[in-house]
């Protein structure tokens, strides 16, 4: 009986947190032998491509492996295991071995593993590495995103079954995508310490090397909340939105784009009644604001904030003053820094 485990890498996890954080989780990968010593095909580079979108996110990841050893076919797979409670799905899975899409067939996972594991299933396939040469494969899917209290969203991958090759991870290659309008990376966990960069408007890239995952379910996690702090479960008021209430840091906002930058500046206008002219500013904080819940005090206004047609700058606070110079600031810096990059 032919021993495997987990190779590639992609993965769902949907999260649900109750008093006792119970939560329901799938993750992905590819299978080989049960121990390094098993064979000699190292992993040699991945490149992962996590782009969020509304309702979900997607992962494409090509990988590069070298065989070291003669030529051996092995079993190959996407993995996926359940803890505790809950539900989700994974859509549009399709993996390419050198360039030619494959299909899958079910089977349950082998209980012998190197490490402890909780994988169940996997989509299984046959590759083989030809000696002495470079052999690529690549997965991508779509998966909806978990959901951690109090309305956080996440997306994660999983890397730590790259731990079943030769050797360490030679090189993986990260780039976050932010397609979301209102919503952007709160807190993210990589597989090393280092910092990603900016390369587009809404792209961050990153490289690593000689990554060796500690268990087998070790991930990349993307943590998602709101870009004005409207989080819940309390409603949005001047007085908790982040714009008015402290001084903003321009590593704060490291993950926000352009745009949800200028919503966040025009957001300090409005919870002070600026009456807006341009009518995507109108129909965000007076129209979708209603639809979003953020009420004053003390207000009868059906807007959650009252018109000031008499509005003016002086009228801002030290704090705010402060905070829409140091954004617009870094929203000119940031497009003239990728303009001279073309």
């Amino acid at each position: 009986m032919k021993k495997v485990v987990l190779l590639l890498i992609g993965f769902f996890i949907t999260t649900f947190i109750f008093a006792n954080d119970a939560y329901f989780f799938m993750a992905g990968g590819h299978l080989v032998p049960t121990s390094e010593s098993d064979t000699q095909v190292e992993m040699k580079e991945e490149v992962i491509n996590i782009v969020l979108d509304k309702g979900y996110y997607e992962i494409t990841v090509d990988f590069s492996f070298y065989n070291h050893g003669e030529t051996e076919t092995l079993e190959v797979g996407f993995p996926f295991f359940c803890v505790g409670n809950g539900d989700g799905k994974i859509s549009d899975f399709k993996c390419w071995t050198n360039g030619v899409e494959e299909n899958f067939t079910s089977h349950p996972i082998e209980k012998e593993w190197k490490k402890d594991t909780q994988l169940e299933n996997a989509y299984v396939r046959s590759i083989t590495f030809p000696s002495k040469e470079i052999t690529k494969t690549k997965i991508t899917y779509k998966s909806t995103y978990g959901v951690e209290a109090p309305s956080y969203g996440i997306a994660k991958y999983l890397y730590g079954t790259g731990s079943g090759w030769k050797n360490s991870i030679g090189k993986m290659t990260v780039r976050i995508q932010n397609n979301l309008k209102y919503d952007y990376p709160i807190q993210v966990e990589l597989p090393k310490k280092g910092s990603l960069r900016r390369v587009r408007e809404n792209v961050w890239e990153g490289f690593y090397t000689n990554i060796e995952p500690k268990n087998y379910t070790d991930c990349i996690t993307i943590l998602i909340g709101d870009i004005f702090g409207n989080d819940g479960p309390r409603v949005l008021h001047k007085e908790w939105f982040k714009g008015c209430r402290s001084k903003l840091t321009k590593e704060s906002l490291f993950w926000y784009t352009p745009p949800q930058m200028r919503l966040l500046r025009n957001a300090i206008y409005a919870f002070n009644g600026y009456p807006f002219k341009s009518q995507d500013l109108i129909d965000i904080f007076e129209v979708q604001a209603v639809k979003w819940e953020w009420y004053g005090y003390g207000s009868n206004s059906p807007l959650p904030y009252p018109l000031n047609k008499n509005f003016n700058e002086k009228n801002l606070t030290p704090i705010e003053k402060t905070n829409i110079k140091m954004i617009q600031e870094l929203e000119d810096s940031i497009k003239a820094e990728l303009s001279a990059k073309g």
